[in-house]
């Protein structure tokens, strides 16, 4: 008897634990996920600073694939999720289950599995040779049914900011 009240208590600590380890998982991807964005975003604008020409980071919708390359590269015809780190061409790949989007509501309102119908890299940013970015910007990424994160981007500065989704829900 008392092995099966101390197998029961296990059980349930157990279906109590493992929702709250697989959200706190999820946070930490997405956490992880702002940080490379802003790599991303910082290699885009050293790439334009250090080539004096305009670069471009942009997404794959629906897909965590992201790619920077020169403006006016030839890889921007090719829609490949080949992960590829060369000087002239990064393609990378966020977290398992964070993807790009448009709108938050994109995000929050997919039940996941969209991958990219579209084939066509959207564009984050475009930065300049003197640092700045063309326009100002913004992305959202995070996990399908969930509130996402932004990145945005400051078109005369070229600065970026990274928003968890209650920080952009309150001052929007």
């Amino acid at each position: 008897m008392e092995l099966m009240i101390v197998m029961a208590l296990i059980v349930i600590i157990a279906g109590i634990s493992i929702p709250v380890i697989q959200t706190m998982m999820t946070d930490s991807r997405i956490t992880a996920s702002g940080d490379m964005v802003r790599g991303r975003l910082a290699d885009t604008r050293a790439k334009a600073l250090e080539e004096g020409r305009p670069w471009r980071l942009a997404y794959l919708p629906g897909t965590g694939i992201l790619q920077l390359a020169a403006e006016d590269s030839l890889e921007w015809g090719n829609a490949d999720r080949d992960p590829v780190e060369r000087l002239d061409l990064i393609r990378d790949e966020l977290p398992t289950e964070i993807v790009f989007a448009k709108t938050h509501e994109e995000i929050m309102n997919s039940q996941g599995g969209g991958g990219g119908a579209s084939g066509s890299w959207e564009t984050i940013a475009i930065f300049m040779a003197d640092g700045s970015a063309r326009d100002d910007g913004a992305v959202y990424f995070g996990k399908p049914g969930m509130g996402p994160m932004r990145a945005r981007i400051r078109g005369l500065t070229g600065g970026v900011t990274i928003e968890t989704y209650m920080q952009f829900k309150a001052n929007p």
